[in-house]
């Protein structure tokens, strides 16, 4: 089941990584009024560690594509170092401020977790990643998640937002 994330009236709701995308890179009320109640402590947020590597991937060819012409991910590779160097400095802030947010939990990814992976993936035809977030909700006992991706749609017990 899919619902707008404006009707949602529970105590936590778990955020996938373009949920935090959307809201450092894109105007979007819904994810500022999302984000507003985690920091008023209306509604707890939960992410996993993964979702810091994802965003910041994320983050990092985003900002190479609004300075440089061509696939960011192949000026990335060009000349990695450099790159990074170049890019860090504004990425950083950004990541701090989504891990200094007030009422948000970043829940762990450890070593058992990958258990719980696999069963997700030969269970619900999950990508890894997707499998992964899955098992960082399960752990925590949250099911209900913001997130874009129809893939967790099929998944029983799990209630997808959308910030639309």
């Amino acid at each position: 089941m899919t619902q707008p994330v404006s009707t949602f009236q529970g105590e936590a709701l778990y955020l996938d990584t373009m949920i935090f995308y959307t809201f450092l890179r894109v105007q979007s009320p819904p994810a500022e009024s999302l984000f507003r109640s985690i920091v008023d402590g209306n509604v707890r947020g939960l992410t996993s560690a993964l979702t810091f590597d994802e965003l910041a991937h994320r983050m990092l060819l985003a900002l190479i594509r609004d300075v440089y012409t061509g696939s960011p991910l192949d000026v990335l590779r060009k000349d990695e170092r450099r790159i990074i160097a170049e890019f860090f400095p504004k990425l950083e802030p950004q990541l701090v401020k989504i891990q200094s947010l007030p009422n948000l939990l970043i829940v762990d990814v450890a070593a058992v977790d990958v258990v719980a992976m696999r069963k997700n993936i030969r269970d619900h035809l999950l990508r890894p990643r997707d499998a992964l977030h899955l098992a960082a909700m399960q752990k925590v006992g949250c099911f209900h998640l913001v997130s874009q991706d129809s893939d967790f749609d099929h998944i029983p017990g799990i209630t997808r937002y959308t910030l639309m």
